[in-house]
């Protein structure tokens, strides 16, 4: 399964309601989805999401993306590249915070 499949997967099964996070409002969610869907696999963002999260799980596994992003969007704004990159920046920004504990925990 590659990651953008992987991806809509988990967003399908929030829009079912038993996926990681209730969702709000479920037509914007439905519209992210289709959006997702229609990017190329080959999309940079998604790219880059696969990457950060390879080493740590800082997409999959953080709660700045899956609870404070997911079942919020469509409150206020509905713009689904902005919603990608939102979840882009928190997944790159917990994957620094990861890298900087470890860098500190090395010795010497």
């Amino acid at each position: 399964m590659t990651f953008k499949e992987e991806f809509l997967t988990e967003l399908e099964d929030c829009l079912r309601g038993y996926g990681a996070v209730p969702v709000i409002d479920p037509d914007a969610l439905a519209r992210f989805i289709d959006h997702v869907r229609r990017l190329p696999d080959d999309d940079a963002r998604l790219r880059c999401l696969e990457r950060v999260d390879q080493g740590s799980g800082s997409f999959w596994n953080n709660p700045a993306v899956w609870w404070e992003q997911v079942p919020r969007f469509g409150i206020g704004s509905s713009d689904c590249s902005e919603l990608l990159d939102r979840m882009l920046d928190e997944a790159i920004s917990d994957e620094i915070d990861v890298l900087e504990m470890e860098i500190r925990e090395l010795p010497g």
